[in-house]
């Protein structure tokens, strides 16, 4: 982990905790959304300027190449075929 993780965590950053994959889909402010990778419809979570609880949980950025299973690398469910 770089020195200064926090400022890591920008749109587009695909991130790992308590065994769950997931992507920050929006920041706006004091508000950060992190889109889980799930087959549910709205699967997302604001971590309102949590990341301290975030890391300290075991939270992590993951590689930006890590493949989503049900959602696409912008936080949209995947089209089913």
């Amino acid at each position: 982990m770089k020195d200064n993780i926090f400022n890591e965590f920008k749109k587009g950053t695909k991130v790992f905790l308590n065994g769950e994959y997931g992507v920050i889909v929006d920041i706006d402010d004091l508000s950060t959304i992190i889109r889980w990778d799930t087959a549910k419809e709205n699967d997302f979570e604001d971590w309102f300027l949590c990341w301290g609880s975030f890391v300290e949980m075991g939270g992590k950025i993951i590689d930006e190449g890590y493949a989503f299973i049900h959602i696409e690398d912008n936080g949209t469910l995947k089209i089913k075929k």
